[in-house]
């Protein structure tokens, strides 16, 4: 069972967070499909020419807007949103002409690159939880992302499982940390069955 144990700053962020663990989850489940979106409704007959014109501009932002993004909008906070974008722009500072990302690259890879089944979310006290989850395939799109997502919503890691070693998270900035392996407490976790 892979794990990450984090601080919760925020109760309310914890809230925020359990509804992409939620979507996390349904979205890995077999068979899943995304409901298909009819778009918005209007009663043209009744409008006045300015209103006319107000759900003309409605509907056009919904046709220029990709699903996934709307998904992206009503599960990400923008507190959330913000943090990704900062962390990004960062990261894309670095990439230089390599490429550009955008906050819906975490998504994508959040519903679908992020190979793993999301087992358990717990909170062992006021201020720490953990997630627990397992996956068949290595790589499993790694953990960065992940733990960059729990930070932006105010849950800091601070200890993982990544499959091979139990590893400390000591942050160094708002996006960069480093880890240290536990190699005493990886044998007697691999071996506890």
């Amino acid at each position: 069972m892979l794990y990450i144990k984090f601080n919760i700053q925020d109760s309310s962020n914890y809230q925020d967070f359990e509804k992409l663990y939620d979507h996390m989850v349904k979205v890995r489940q077999p068979e899943f499909e995304f409901e298909e979106e009819d778009g918005p409704e209007f009663d043209w007959g009744g409008m006045t020419q300015a209103e006319v014109d107000d759900t003309v501009e409605k509907l056009s932002t919904f046709l220029d807007q990709a699903p996934e993004e709307r998904r992206y909008l009503a599960i990400i906070p923008a507190y959330v949103n913000e943090f990704l974008q900062s962390y990004l722009q960062v990261d894309n500072e670095k990439l230089g002409a390599l490429g550009i990302q955008e906050t819906l690259s975490i998504f994508n890879y959040l519903e679908f690159d992020f190979e793993v089944d999301m087992d358990k979310i717990e909170k062992l006290n006021a201020q720490s939880g953990i997630i627990e989850f397992s996956t068949g395939n290595y790589p499993f799109g790694g953990l960065e992302r992940f733990l960059i997502t729990l930070r932006a919503y105010g849950l800091t890691p601070t200890e993982c499982f990544d499959g091979f070693n139990i590893c400390t998270i000591e942050w160094n900035s708002d996006f960069e940390y480093s880890t240290t392996k536990l190699p005493e407490r990886t044998k007697v976790y691999l071996n506890r069955n």
